[in-house]
Formats: structure tokens, C-alpha cells, sequence
């Protein structure tokens, strides 16, 4: 009796072994990578800006020194990849772009 319970419990584990590997294996892959709905390179003037740019901390302090022009009210200048750009901090509308002169 002992003999065929060992026996069984070592059917039901090869059984396991053989099919949880098959199990795993049939999980779908991602076809592709989704790009981000907010493609920062191609903002433009009366664009909105995605809204960490409307925040405080990614203000430009030294905007006169990048030659950029007075930020108007209730906007800033930020630097966004190879663009500076205007922004209203309150709307998050893209007011000016400027490209980065290097």
C-alpha cells in the first residue's frame, strides 16, 4: 500500500513538471512597445504642455542669460529636450518656442 501511494504522489509531481512549464510558456508576449501619447519633440506653439512643465521647480530662473525674451504673466520659460518653451502656468498652453542655440 505504501509502495503505490509513492507511486502516485510521483506520478502527480512528473505530471506537474511536465505541465506548468507548458502553462507558462503560453503566455502572450507584448507585440510592440507603445509610445507615449505626449511626444514632447512635437510640441508647438498653442499646444498644451504636458503639466509637469507647468510646474514651479522646471521654471527657467536665468531666462535673460538663454537671450529669451520677458516671460509674459502667468507664465514661464522652460527647457524642454532641444527647445526652450513659454508656457501658461495656468492653462498649460505652449505660448513661444525657441530652439536651444549651442
Amino acid at each position: 500500500m505504501l509502495h503505490q501511494r509513492k507511486l502516485t504522489a510521483m506520478a502527480v509531481l512528473a505530471s506537474l513538471a511536465v505541465f506548468c512549464p507548458t502553462v507558462l510558456a503560453d503566455d502572450p508576449v507584448q507585440a510592440s512597445v507603445q509610445a507615449s501619447p505626449i511626444n514632447a519633440r512635437n510640441l508647438k506653439v498653442g499646444d498644451h504642455a504636458p503639466d509637469i512643465y507647468r510646474r514651479y521647480e522646471k521654471a527657467l530662473v536665468d531666462w535673460k542669460k538663454h537671450g529669451l525674451n520677458t516671460p509674459q504673466s502667468q507664465s514661464q520659460w522652460v527647457q524642454v529636450n532641444d527647445k526652450y518653451m513659454l508656457v501658461h502656468t495656468g492653462s498649460g498652453k505652449i505660448l513661444a518656442v525657441m530652439p536651444i542655440e549651442r
